[in-house]
């Protein structure tokens, strides 16, 4: 394909490893569309003509759309409560809300939809819409139930749409929590560079993607390393290694860990999908950054860190992000000490 540059307004391209391109439509207010690759196409000429005429958010804002509900939330102090992380996820997720057609064979979008004409039916069509990707779905569930409640607390509605329609049932576990055997696989794999430091500060400190990104030489004083979490906005310090403090004194960098561009992370996918990389060379799958974050929790429950403790280590507001930890350890407990008793019969 023709490397030139596409001139095409809002239109954006970027190289693919084996020299393909991709296209994306970007326009502020609207979420970012993927294009089909071959831009001669009379199919690439109907997707971005659909783009264009679809409306950014930011001009729907006739009182007592949707939309306009939307925007009203979103000045509300119920959401600038909310974390910084949290606000812009939530924002590009009812940005896309906004520009779905309430029904694929009309033109009517659900930004431009009278709040007093939405049913359970338009939120249970909005959730299922995520169907393939339940937590997804539930999550658009619970932005919408945050909405609606503004509005009833707000006089804007009486009742809420969204009461009765019940999240879509996820697969309990989420991600796999990391092993001591995965950990001496990765370990014994990547001796040196930016992987083994990645691995060495997830298994110390156990943080966020959204936060080992963003750790470097001015969270560590001493052999402390001292942080706000961007999820939570919780300050955190964590007591490393000694040795291990001294190697991240002597990096040349702003941030403990470099891209292989030679600059900081951009984003927390790219750091996510970094470490799920290093797994897989390691040959690990199904492995990620947060699996070694459970793995430190599930370990410091077993040595007996109370729920309080781990939610001042991880940054949880809620006891309930460490429970499942403590009652794990205790369940382990318990049945090791009933085969004993079995064992004595």
């Amino acid at each position: 394909m023709n490397a030139m540059k596409l001139k095409l307004e809002h239109v954006t391209q970027r190289r693919r490893k084996n020299g393909t391109m991709r296209y994306y439509f970007r326009r502020r207010g609207c979420p970012v569309t993927r294009l089909p690759d071959d831009y001669k196409s009379p199919e690439f000429m109907a997707a971005y003509q659909d783009c264009l005429n679809a409306r950014p958010h930011s001009i729907h804002r006739d009182k007592g759309t949707f939309s306009w509900l939307c925007d009203e939330y979103m000045n509300s102090t119920a959401f600038k409560g909310l974390g910084e992380a949290t606000q812009k996820a939530r924002k590009r997720i009812i940005a896309t809300m906004n520009a779905e057609k309430v029904n694929p064979d009309h033109t009517q979008l659900f930004g431009d939809t009278r709040i007093t004409s939405f049913k359970k039916s338009h939120i249970a069509v909005l959730r299922d819409r995520k169907f393939d990707a339940p937590n997804a779905a539930n999550e658009r569930l619970k932005i919408l139930n945050a909405i609606f409640k503004y509005a009833v607390t707000n006089d804007l509605l009486e009742n809420s749409p969204c009461f009765g329609v019940e999240k879509l049932s996820v697969a309990r576990g989420g991600h796999q929590t990391a092993t001591d055997e995965h950990l001496t696989q990765y370990l014994n794999h990547h001796t040196s560079g930016p992987a083994r430091r990645a691995i060495n500060l997830l298994m110390a400190t156990g943080v966020r993607v959204s936060d080992l990104r963003l750790l470097g030489r001015p969270n560590l004083k001493g052999n402390t390393l001292t942080f706000t979490t961007v999820k939570t906005n919780m300050l955190i310090s964590i007591d490393i290694d000694q040795e291990f403090a001294e190697e991240l004194r002597g990096s040349n960098q702003f941030t403990f860990l470099i891209s292989k561009h030679g600059a900081p992370y951009k984003s927390d996918k790219s750091m996510s999908q970094a470490v799920s990389g290093w797994f897989k060379d390691a040959g690990i799958e199904n492995i990620t950054a947060h699996s070694v974050r459970k793995w430190l929790a599930t370990r410091m429950a077993s040595n007996g860190v109370n729920e309080y403790g781990l939610m001042a280590w991880f940054g949880w507001r809620d006891s309930k992000e460490a429970k499942p930890y403590i009652e794990a350890y205790n369940r382990q407990k318990a049945a090791v000490e009933a085969g004993r008793k079995i064992s004595n019969v």
